[in-house]
């Protein structure tokens, strides 16, 4: 109780200092919240995007359904393939009929005779990566010759840019993430150092009375627990609000059913407590580093 009550006086002895260290704190925690968070959102859009990916296969005119069924047996065999669906030529023309609402172009439908389109298949994989091994089946001999169309557009050419882009995000988000840890330790260091030169006296008193040298750090260990444990309750403050308000946002830019508040409720220990030990280590390291530059026992 003397070590807190000790490091509670040196907290507000330097006030502004001690201010100083938590905004520069509570910057470092912010930059690596908001990291995170868009490390979140980043995961949930790819995972929103593989379960979105389909491919589409056109076949001609007038193929045998024999063939098209044998087609669809190699593909449903592979463990690549998660799902395979096949259109028939008028569900077809039910689609592009509802896709496609304007009046000429329903006018020229009902001037054919014919249903202009043919059949087709939808396949949905396990992992977009697997992509090309789909495409190599669609390129047998026997199977090419049935297809008319398709569109295997490089989607692991859209997955890599979109890597890439997060990628360059993470980098520069922990630079200035690691810039403010760097400045955080160099501060705290500053403000203890500055304590321990303004009680030089009431040190030295306690050293001739024969205090040890844990009860003369242990004030200044427990004065950068505060700094970590106050700037993370300010973070909490504006993080969890700030989520609050702007998940409708996200959910729109972003297109996902997915809630960011829900998933930090459900990761509040290797969230936010991963978060607190961060700090905590940050504030009793630099406290650490001044008490033993300055008083060796």
């Amino acid at each position: 109780m003397r070590i807190i009550k000790l490091a509670f006086q040196n907290f507000f002895r330097n006030l502004p200092l001690s201010l100083t260290s938590i905004l520069i704190m509570l910057l470092m925690l912010f930059s690596l919240s908001f990291l995170s968070i868009i490390n979140i959102l980043a995961q949930e859009t790819l995972n929103s995007f593989k379960d979105k990916f389909d491919l589409s296969v056109y076949f001609k005119q007038n193929v045998d359904e024999n063939q098209i069924n044998l087609f669809r047996s190699e593909l449903e065999n592979m463990v690549e393939v998660k799902e395979v669906h096949y259109i028939t030529p008028q569900q077809a023309l039910e689609q592009f009929k509802s896709k496609h609402q304007d009046v000429l172009t329903q006018k020229s439908l009902e001037e054919l005779n014919d249903n202009p389109l043919s059949s087709a298949i939808t396949i949905k994989l396990r992992d977009p990566n697997d992509y090309n091994t789909v495409f190599n089946v669609t390129q047998k001999p026997e199977f090419s010759a049935l297809i008319q169309d398709q569109d295997f557009y490089d989607y692991q050419q859209i997955m890599d840019a979109f890597n890439k882009f997060n990628k360059k995000i993470h980098y520069v988000g922990w630079a200035f993430s690691g810039l403010f840890v760097f400045i955080a330790i160099l501060v705290i260091f500053n403000t203890i150092k500055l304590g321990i030169w303004a009680q030089e006296k009431e040190i030295k008193i306690m050293r001739l009375v024969g205090a040890t040298s844990w009860f003369v750090q242990g004030p200044f260990l427990f004065e950068g627990f505060l700094y970590g444990f106050i700037a993370w309750i300010l973070n909490a403050l504006i993080i969890i609000p700030l989520i609050t308000y702007a998940q409708p946002y996200i959910k729109q830019f972003f297109e996902l059913d997915f809630s960011l508040l829900d998933y930090l409720k459900n990761n509040i220990l290797s969230f936010g407590g991963g978060f607190l030990l961060f700090a905590l280590i940050v504030g009793i390291l630099a406290s650490g580093a001044a008490t033993k530059k300055y008083l060796r026992a």
